[in-house]
């Protein structure tokens, strides 16, 4: 079980069910929602000014890549410069209805992108992700 997940995401449907599939699998103790990066990175300002506990730093981040105010690639780019203390220490899963090749060929191309995975989030996708992260982490 993970303990902090962070769902970065601008549907309000999508983030119901993300929500509910990971404590329907009891996957991790703690859900964070943005709704777009801008809030997705305020988030990690009040993490590094100590407004938010350290212990709910995201170990994991489900990043949607269309969202108004900031998109997904936006905040990934900002969240890599801005906060490298913490970005070395979370684990990106795109998680996108995206049928954009070049969104495709991107998420390939960046190393420090876990995966890209079709929505909806489901146990299969689950499953994928936890095993995806242990063997990193065995390597």
């Amino acid at each position: 079980m993970f303990t902090t997940i962070f769902s970065i995401d601008d549907d309000p449907t999508t983030q119901f069910l993300n929500r509910y599939i990971l404590e329907s699998v009891h996957f991790c103790e703690h859900i964070i929602e943005a709704n777009n990066g801008e809030d997705a990175l305020s988030y990690y300002e009040e993490l590094e000014k100590g407004i938010i506990p350290i212990e709910n730093l995201p170990e994991i981040i489900l990043l949607d890549l269309n969202m108004p105010v900031m998109d997904g690639w936006e905040f990934f780019e900002l969240f890599k410069t801005r906060f490298p203390k913490f970005f070395e220490k979370t684990k990106v899963f795109v998680i996108s209805s995206t049928i954009n090749p070049d969104d495709n060929a991107k998420v390939k191309n960046e190393k420090n992108i876990e995966a890209i995975i079709s929505k909806p989030l489901d146990t299969e996708k689950l499953h994928f992700i936890k095993s995806a992260i242990e063997n990193k982490l065995s390597k």
